[in-house]
């Protein structure tokens, strides 16, 4: 049963191929990477990871030797719905990025947030741009 109904203006043959979902179910060993941004300003470099329908919880983050490793895992989790098509959501996921040196590890913070994971990786004081000092040029 669909929930949406669509009207094709123009039937073709391929109208059958692609009105039921076939009932594929795809195994959990299908793996999708999340979206990512990687933002930078002088003080600090932002990743912010598009991974919805998780909680705080899920998340696990570490640095070792430069390199930042998100991880999620919620194969435990069990849920009273079969789902017929599921187009988002991750049953694991493994993302890792090569940190410069100019990251100061010890003051790196997280959160999750309507379905973003921000993590902020503040750069270290002498790697920071000082302030814009504008000079006066004098007649």
């Amino acid at each position: 049963m669909n929930l949406i109904k669509t009207q094709s203006y123009f039937p073709t043959i391929f109208d059958d191929f692609f009105k039921e979902n076939w009932n594929i179910n795809l195994t959990k060993d299908n793996f999708v990477s999340p979206s990512y941004n990687i933002k930078e300003n002088d003080k600090e470099f932002v990743i912010e990871l598009a991974i919805p329908g998780k909680e705080n919880t899920d998340f696990s983050i570490e640095i070792q030797n430069k390199i930042l490793l998100v991880s999620i895992n919620d194969e435990n989790k069990n849920s009273d719905y079969i789902y017929n098509r599921k187009e988002f959501g991750f049953y694991s996921v493994e993302k890792s990025f090569d940190l410069p040196k100019s990251i100061d590890n010890n003051k790196v913070t997280s959160h999750y947030r309507n379905g973003v994971l921000i993590i902020k990786l503040p750069k270290r004081k002498e790697y920071q741009s000082d302030i814009k000092q504008i000079i006066e040029v004098k007649k």
